[in-house]
């Protein structure tokens, strides 16, 4: 190699990693519980599969002698799946979720779980028979008794571990079978059992080996008792300097909000934008209700967004993926125009359980894509069929007349949709969609859900449909900011607005670079405020552009321009100009 060689970003971020990666093995080898705080784009999953392939290789021997097992705690079954593909079937290494290996832990103590629950009325479930409970049981999450089987609701499960865990025979028993203990996420784990980790294991140097996987400033779920950071003498930790993800501008951002763990970025082909765009140029009046106090009107804040989305996929190549965060999901509601929708479905929306919801997403509007595209596969695949559908010419004309049918109504109401779909007799209706038909028809004043009639809401405009799918979709455009945890993005249009009294990061983001001080007795505002604020922000890897709709005051904006520059703030007027003179070509 050229002496005049100068090593790339990717080259010293990768040369800064692998030292990360021997220092956590070094850890392993020493029989030392560690906790790796691995900021945004650093690599936290690479370094968990590095642990899980060390000890594979190195420990598959003596634990399989003495018939013990290596947990893998993750957040989600998602996650569990993942690691589990990379695991052989025989494999001692366990990955659970906490919930399931809390239950296997255990379930084998039936006569300890029945005594708790007989003595504690907090554990008593509000439905069932009138056996006598003999069996406790944990299945689906739902606490109710049944032919004298309790089922426990999932904190149940973790509220009888900790019970458990504070018996020092249980604790034997655990720690013979256990050796090595790994938690991913582990910024998000339940608060009361890490402290049980904590005080039982490490502080005693007894049981257990600990490796936490995680970051502190990405917990962001504390109405669930996340424990937060993990702190202890005996824990080693171990700080991951690099960031694969972002590219250098956004990287020196997020070092300057977070000092503490600066990192180098890897990428070399790409310096990255950190942008703040104003709305200082709005001079009309704000709104005044409760929680969003000075924010713009609903419709000027829509039709800037939507300028400024438009802008910058305007600008950018086609191929970059943009994601527009916002604070919740009633206001990400407003902007896209499904406001009334949610409003009547609540969380039956956001969790898709609603028949009618789940009626167009599956099966109407992949018909219609299918129709307008020539998909045959697709139409094949939603109707769950494997012969081609269209064998005659009459058969040809009712399928085109369902698409063009389908084209006018899905302009007008739910009702018009629903109709045109019943009277192609093409696609077959679900029986519990059957059943409300016939109450729009004979009962229209039937309350459906949130006090509205059945004929209330299936007269709802389909747009609202349209525009809650689009939300819905895996590709979505838009966010609400709680749910891209661990996601990444080319471009991250972050909106700074009103929505939820828990959120003010004008006021809360200024402490983060010490610009003010945290006021006494607001530290866990500040804590909440700062982690989804440094979530959203660590999210793009090429472009983030903080979206202000509110009125920026002195602090506010000193701290902005602190951050990112006086010449890279623009009021909307000014940066829309200044997009119109940019040719991406």
């Amino acid at each position: 190699m050229s002496d005049n060689h100068k090593d790339t970003n990717y080259d010293i971020a990768k040369a800064e990693a692998d030292k990360v990666e021997a220092q956590i093995i070094a850890a392993l080898q020493e029989g030392l519980s560690f906790r790796v705080e691995a900021g945004a784009g650093s690599g936290k999953t690479y370094s968990l599969n590095k642990v899980i392939e060390w000890v594979q290789a190195n420990k598959w021997n003596e634990y399989n002698r003495k018939k013990q097992n290596v947990i893998c705690i993750t957040y989600t079954n998602a996650a569990v799946n993942v690691i589990a593909e990379r695991l052989s079937n025989d494999s001692f290494i366990l990955p659970s979720t906490i919930h399931s290996f809390a239950w296997n832990a255990i379930k084998q103590y039936q006569s300890t779980l029945l005594n708790i629950i007989q003595k504690d009325e907090s554990f008593q479930p509000d439905e069932g028979d009138f056996f006598k409970v003999s069996e406790v049981r944990y299945t689906l999450g739902h606490r109710y008794k049944e032919n004298g089987i309790q089922y426990l609701y999932h904190d149940d499960v973790l509220k009888l571990f900790c019970s458990l865990l504070d018996n020092a025979k249980f604790r034997r028993i655990f720690t013979d079978k256990y050796p090595l203990i790994l938690i991913d996420e582990y910024q998000d784990s339940y608060k009361p059992i890490i402290e049980r980790f904590i005080d039982y294991f490490i502080a005693t140097k007894k049981g257990p080996q600990f490796g936490f996987f995680g970051d502190a400033w990405q917990t962001i779920y504390q109405s669930n008792k996340a424990c937060g950071v993990v702190e202890h003498n005996n824990i080693k930790e171990i700080k991951k300097g690099s960031n694969f993800r972002s590219a250098p501008r956004i990287v020196k951002f997020l070092n300057d909000i977070r000092p503490e763990l600066p990192q180098k970025s890897a990428i070399d082909d790409f310096e990255g934008e950190v942008i703040v765009v104003t709305c200082d140029d709005y001079s009309g009046e704000r709104r005044t209700d409760r929680n969003f106090k000075n924010e713009l009107p609903a419709q000027e804040l829509r039709n800037r967004l939507n300028g400024l989305v438009n802008g910058i996929k305007t600008t950018t190549p086609s191929i970059e993926k943009l994601k527009v965060l916002m604070i919740t999901h009633k206001v990400l509601a407003t902007q896209q125009g499904y406001e009334r929708l949610l409003s009547i479905l609540a969380d039956g929306l956001r969790d898709k359980q609603d028949p009618f919801l789940l009626f167009f997403m599956n099966t109407v509007e992949p018909i219609y894509e299918a129709l307008c595209t020539l998909n045959m596969q697709l139409l094949f695949d939603t109707l769950g069929i494997k012969r081609y559908p269209i064998t005659k010419k009459a058969e040809k004309t009712k399928w085109k007349e369902l698409e063009q049918s389908l084209k006018i109504v899905r302009t007008k109401k739910t009702i018009d949709v629903l109709n045109s779909v019943i009277n192609s007799k093409l696609i077959p209706i679900p029986p519990q969609l059957e059943g409300y038909l016939k109450l729009y028809h004979s009962a229209p004043e039937t309350i459906y859900s949130s006090d509205t009639t059945i004929q209330d809401f299936l007269e709802l405009e389909y747009e609202q449909f349209l525009s809650a799918m689009d939300f819905l979709y895996p590709e979505a455009e838009f966010s609400t900011e709680h749910g891209v945890k661990g996601e990444e993005y080319d471009n991250v249009i972050f909106v700074i607005s009103k929505g939820w009294n828990q959120y003010q990061f004008e006021t809360y983001a200024p402490m983060m670079n010490e610009t003010v001080s945290i006021p006494k007795g607001k530290e866990a505002s500040f804590e909440r405020n700062r982690n989804l604020f440094y979530v959203c922000c660590s999210r793009p890897k090429k472009r983030l552009i903080m979206f202000v709709t509110l009125p920026i005051d002195f602090t506010f904006r000193n701290f902005l321009e602190t951050l990112v520059g006086k010449n890279n703030i623009f009021t909307y007027t000014q940066f829309i100009d200044k997009l119109k003179t940019i040719d991406i070509l």
